[in-house]
């Protein structure tokens, strides 16, 4: 029994110790949600948890609520728009500042463990290994697509971990490339999704306009542009159906989201895809949409969202990108896709509305599946044992093997 502050009866003793987070964002995204659900396991755990965030946000409330301490403590993050000359020379600046007020933050908390949810923040396990803490990395990146120096440059940090987690086989394969020893030693924890409640039963026969959701970050990497592409398609074809994109672009990134509204504009689409924003609960969305869209183009590391669409018991149409495949490996209501074919999500959509009642029943079934397998209360005891260090190193749950990528 978890209460909303309260210790859980069967949970790990944690009474008495003192547990930093340093967490990338403020936001409400998938990486967030999972540190969400690691403070939850911790206070339920009896211990006294501190979250440091580099900027202000949503994020803020929804840790005061779980019963932790946040701080706003500006530090490096590493993100795209540094990976230039000029980008070069502000993480040398930032570098310099982030090791101080880090160090600072330490001395004054006196951690026991001081767990990363990241590796795009890269001075925090260096610094708190150097002070003696233990420190817990997880890893929830899998940038397979850059290149390996890069990727080296971005896991060098992990060499002054005390134990890594990671969210999937993919990320632990990609890890692997770099620092195979980290990668051998690495635990797989499955990341815990919570679903709704209770779920809004899919209409019994599917009628015009057929509804389609996109939820997520707003960017490039995640497709946004190809699900307004893949409306274009299917009405072309003849079919009637809407979209209602849910989230927001990322600080930086602002330019992208102009692109998006002049695509809808140029193809007369402005009837057809709704920009709904950034919302702290989904599900209501999802609640009147029938067929879910995640058409990501580049690497994932996990799939959050396909596992939110199997507890939502919606089916959806999925790029077969190596995480987004492990994430729906099992799942019969998940259809996937060649990334960046519009052409082929058309044709999917497509054998969902004329099997409707079919990939509707799998849908129900599935989130009976998904329930079990991915228990937040499960992701939040493999984590604590992992902070804790009573995990087994290198024995990472089965898993069967992702279905192929459609050619």
């Amino acid at each position: 029994m978890i209460s909303r502050y309260g210790r859980r009866e069967d949970a790990m003793d944690l009474t008495g110790q003192t547990i930093v987070i340093a967490h990338p964002s403020a936001d409400l995204y998938g990486s967030d949600r999972m540190m969400l659900e690691t403070v939850e396991g911790l206070v339920s755990a009896g211990a006294e948890v501190v979250v440091a965030v580099p900027v202000d946000g949503p994020l803020i409330p929804h840790i005061r609520a779980q019963g932790a301490s946040p701080v706003v403590l500006e530090t490096l993050v590493l993100r795209k728009s540094l990976m230039s000359l000029r980008g070069a020379f502000s993480i040398v600046a930032q570098s310099g500042r982030s090791i101080r007020r880090i160090g600072s933050f330490i001395s004054r908390y006196r951690p026991s463990v001081v767990y990363v949810s990241t590796i795009s923040i890269p001075w925090w396990p260096v610094v708190a290994r150097l002070r003696g803490c233990r420190v817990v990395v997880h890893v929830h990146e899998a940038e397979g697509h850059v290149r390996p120096v890069v990727r080296l440059l971005l896991v060098l940090p992990l060499l002054f971990s005390s134990a890594v987690i990671a969210n999937s086989r993919y990320t632990i394969d990609v890890l692997s490339q770099s620092l195979q020893r980290k990668g051998s030693r690495a635990l797989l924890v499955y990341n815990g999704v919570s679903g709704p409640s209770s779920v809004v039963t899919l209409r019994e026969t599917v009628a015009d306009p057929v509804r389609l959701i996109f939820f997520g970050r707003i960017s490039h990497r995640k497709g946004v542009d190809v699900a307004i592409d893949t409306v274009a398609e299917l009405r072309r074809r003849g079919r009637r159906v809407s979209l209602d994109v849910v989230g927001a672009v990322f600080a930086g990134n602002e330019a992208y989201a102009q692109a998006v509204e002049s695509r809808i504009l140029d193809q007369g689409l402005h009837d057809s895809v709704r920009m709904r924003g950034f919302r702290d609960n989904i599900w209501s969305s999802v609640d009147e949409a029938d067929i879910v869209l995640i058409p990501a183009r580049l690497d994932e590391s996990f799939g959050n969202t396909v596992i939110e669409a199997v507890l939502a018991a919606r089916p959806s149409v999925v790029s077969a990108m190596p995480g987004l495949l492990e994430a729906g490996d099992g799942y019969d209501s998940v259809q996937f896709v060649a990334p960046d074919d519009t052409g082929q999500i058309a044709t999917a959509v497509e054998t969902i509305i004329d099997n409707w009642s079919s990939w509707s029943s799998r849908a129900a079934h599935d989130r009976a599946r998904a329930l079990e397998r991915h228990a937040p209360r499960r992701y939040q005891d493999e984590v604590i044992a992992a902070i804790a260090g009573t995990a087994a190193a290198g024995q990472p749950s089965p898993q069967r093997n992702p279905p192929p990528i459609p050619s």
